[in-house]
Order: structure tokens, then C-alpha cells, then sequence
């Protein structure tokens, strides 16, 4: 039986899309062969508590061994000097109402997101925190953790003989405390990306910033044995930029659904009117589908689309970056065809895709990657429109499955005529999902690729 520690702070009572990863390999992998050793988090840093009745709890199996240690917040003595801020410059932006909530926002900056803000002093205070914070949590927040993660990491492999170090990231900072442990001990190395690091499309800052990113990575995939990666496109670009580095131990391994999660939940979709579209997860940074929505308002403009016929759901978060977003529906009329609505539990976002008509994907400017929810729209067989590059990650997905239409993400155009496609095939199928293609993503079979770069560490 092989040892494997797993460092993550992706673990329940974490609701987070990583946990969802996270807690479907611990279900299916064999523990016959493993003994998985867990150090996380306490649980007093999740909202919530640890509770076995829910879906993610219930995917553990017994004999886990799950240590849980403290994290330092690296930036606790600014908590009251930003406070101070938000109260003392509260009322420099108008109030608008929240179409999610109906509670308050205060009116953004359409370039930085921040609170609109009077004068040379509240702007070099929010400039000062940004630059402060962004030292302390590099590469991320959980670098507060590094201690005790390092610490307690080194004690339970010399204590348990532990074979094989795995960690999952983003937050990238545990592939640092992964590397640590490493040089520590000389235990083996298991990566897994589920985003990129240094090479992300998404998050690129400051020259420094890349700079230091560049040297940790290098550092980390240097010292590993292997690596398993969530697409074929981001394997296949980390081995072309770390081509010296035993590529040949890159491997792809996506994120597979559970069909437990589905099991009683087949319901039949809405087949009425308004045909329903929804996406469900959080809108930030570029996914932003401010183009879908200048798609919607052309269609309507031309007739094609009327009030009753269709309405696009977007559940959960909306950043405040997005704000704007709001303000484009009053803008263009859109109250009747696009709604925002609030943060739904697991279980339920499954009972809402089974409801649905269609469901939606936004994944922009990035050629890498692919949602992890759209392993869970393919189980459902619910036709997918997907706002992504062509022959990205996404699309690939999209079309070897047959599960949709894909739209090139800022084309407004494009996206118009994806709608049209989707409304045809609604009233007369174009194609069928491909059975083969979707059942390979079954966690509870996908696994043994897993277990195989475990074994081979």
C-alpha cells in the first residue's frame, strides 16, 4: 500500500470548485492501494461547519487520516486601517440597487472596480493597500499558511512513511509549501494543476510580479516528479515552456463528474415558455459576458428575439468588477431576457440544470482551460452554448462531445448567430451528445489514471 500525503486547502467544510475535485478522487481512488493521509485547514477558516449529511462530506471515504493545522493572515493589522477607509469615504459613490439581492452597492470605477473615490489622499490610501497587500499575500492569501503547512507537512511524512506528496492549486502558494516539504524530506511529488500559474492567460500583473512567479514555478515543476494537468492544451503548454523538465511526466487528467450527484435528479427540462438559459457560478475578472448580452439586445432590435421567448439565468457571485453589468441591462432594456440570481447550494445548482432548457458557459481569452461545471452540464445532456475561443480547451470539449455550440467570446455577432442555433436545435435536434466521450469523464472509472501517476511517482 502506497502512502500519499494530500496538501489541500480545497477540503469540506470548503465549498469551493476545487473541493469538488478534491472530494471526488478521494471518493473512487482504491484503498487497497492507498493509505491517503489529508493535511488541510481547520475549520474555522471555511464558512460554515463540517456536516456529514452534505454531498461533499459524504464523498469521503472511511480511513482517511485528516490533519488539520492554523494559518497566519499576513495581513490582519490592515483590518482596521481599511476599515476606516471604507467608512470614512462610504458615501463618495451613488447607491444603486443589487438586481441579485436587492441590497445596496456602492457605484464602481469601471476601470478598477474600486469605489468611486474624491480626492488625491483616498486614492493613494487604496493604491498603499493594494501595493501592501500584494506582497504579503504573494503569490496568494494562503501563503499565511506556509508555516505551519511546512512544519506539520515534515512531521507526518518522517512519522507515517509517507510515499508520495500531492497537492492540488490554485492557491498556487501549496505548490511552495509542497517544494519545501520536499527539500525537507525528499518524499515524491505529485503536482496538480487545475489552473495555470505563471503561464495564466488570466491573471497577468506587474513585471515584478511575473517575474517572481516565473522563479518560483520553475522551481517547483523542477523539483517534482510528476504532474497531471486539467486539458490536453494547458499539458501540453507547460511541456513546450518546460521542455528541460521531464515533461514526459506531464500528464492530463480533467476533472471527471460523480454520477451520484445525479442520481434521482432526472427531471424533465422546462419545455415551455420562456425557454430558459443559465449559467450557474460566479462571474469575475473576464468572465464577463457583457457580449452576450449585446448579442441578446441586437436579436431583439432585429425581432428575432421577443419577450416570452427566452431568458438567460446567471446563478451566483458577480464580482464587483462586474458591476457594470447591472447598468447595461437597464440600459439596453434586457429586465425581460437576462436576470441575476443568488448563490445556490450544490445539490441544488444539479436540480437547476436538470430544469433548465440550455445551459451557458463563459470562459474568454484563455485557450487553456476548461470549467470544471462543464463535466457537470455534459452528464445532463442539456444543450450547452459556450462563449470561448475556437480550438480552445472548451471548445474541444464541446465539440468531440457533440453537447453544444461554441461562440468566439467577443464576437457579438457570432455569439447572435449561436443563439439562432440554439433556438433550432431546441425546436428540432441537430445533433446527439456522444455517449462514449461523455462517459470516459465518469470519475468513478477515470480515476485509474490517477492511481496509475500515483503509483508510478
Amino acid at each position: 500500500m502506497k502512502k500519499v500525503l494530500f496538501l489541500t486547502s480545497n477540503f469540506p467544510p470548503n465549498r469551493s470548485v476545487g473541493t469538488q475535485r478534491v472530494t471526488k478522487i478521494l471518493k473512487y481512488i482504491d484503498t487497497s492501494k492507498f493509505e491517503f493521509h489529508i493535511l488541510t485547514l481547520k475549520e474555522k477558516y471555511y464558512p460554515g461547519q463540517f456536516d456529514a449529511n452534505e454531498i461533499l462530506e459524504k464523498r469521503l471515504p472511511n480511513g482517511l487520516f485528516i490533519h488539520r493545522s492554523d494559518m497566519t493572515d499576513l495581513t490582519s493589522g490592515f483590518t482596521h486601517a481599511k476599515s476606516f477607509f471604507k467608512s470614512k469615504f462610504k458615501k463618495t459613490g451613488s447607491s444603486t440597487e443589487n438586481m441579485a439581492t436587492g441590497a445596496k452597492k456602492t457605484t464602481s470605477s469601471p476601470r478598477t472596480g474600486k469605489p468611486a473615490a474624491k480626492g488625491f489622499f483616498t486614492r493613494l490610501a487604496y493604491s498603499s493597500r493594494d501595493f501592501i497587500f500584494s506582497i504579503l499575500e504573494f503569490p496568494d492569501k494562503h501563503i499565511g499558511w506556509l508555516k505551519s503547512a511546512v512544519e506539520d507537512g515534515v512531521r507526518i511524512v518522517k512519522e507515517n512513511k509517507i510515499d508520495v506528496l500531492f497537492t492540488t492549486a490554485p492557491p498556487h502558494s501549496l505548490f511552495v509549501m509542497a517544494w519545501l516539504i520536499k527539500r525537507k524530506t525528499g518524499v515524491k511529488l505529485v503536482l496538480d494543476y487545475r489552473d495555470p500559474w505563471a503561464l495564466s492567460r488570466w491573471d497577468k500583473g506587474s513585471a515584478l510580479k511575473t517575474a517572481s512567479e516565473n522563479f518560483l514555478e520553475k522551481r517547483v515543476v523542477r523539483s517534482a516528479d510528476a504532474a497531471t494537468f486539467v486539458t490536453e492544451k494547458l499539458r501540453d503548454e507547460y511541456a513546450r515552456h518546460y521542455k528541460n523538465y521531464r515533461p514526459e511526466n506531464f500528464h492530463v487528467f480533467y476533472n471527471g463528474y460523480d454520477a451520484d450527484d445525479f442520481e434521482g435528479l432526472q427531471i424533465p427540462p422546462n419545455n415551455g415558455r420562456p425557454i430558459r438559459v443559465v449559467h450557474l457560478g460566479s462571474l469575475y475578472k473576464k468572465r464577463n459576458p457583457e457580449k452576450l448580452f449585446l448579442a441578446v439586445k441586437n436579436l431583439k432590435k432585429r425581432g428575432i428575439l421577443k419577450e416570452g421567448d427566452i431568458r438567460f439565468e446567471f446563478i451566483g457571485f458577480v464580482a464587483r468588477e462586474l458591476s457594470g453589468l447591472y447598468d447595461l441591462i437597464h440600459e439596453h432594456a434586457l429586465e425581460k431576457f437576462i436576470e441575476f440570481k443568488e448563490n445556490i447550494a450544490f445539490h441544488e445548482s444539479i436540480r437547476t440544470m436538470y430544469a433548465a432548457d440550455a445551459l451557458l458557459i463563459v470562459q474568454p481569452f484563455t485557450d487553456l482551460q476548461v470549467p470544471a461545471k462543464l463535466l457537470e452540464y455534459m452528464f445532463t445532456r442539456r444543450p450547452i452554448l459556450a462563449l470561448a475561443e475556437h480550438d480552445s480547451a472548451t471548445d474541444m470539449v464541446i465539440r468531440d462531445g457533440r453537447l453544444g455550440f461554441t461562440a468566439a467570446s467577443q464576437d457579438v455577432a457570432e455569439i447572435e448567430q449561436a443563439i439562432i442555433n440554439l433556438l433550432e436545435h431546441l425546436k428540432n435536434p441537430q445533433f446527439t451528445p456522444n455517449e462514449t466521450y461523455i462517459e470516459s469523464f465518469n470519475m468513478k472509472n477515470y480515476i485509474g489514471k490517477l492511481e496509475k501517476i500515483l503509483l508510478e511517482a
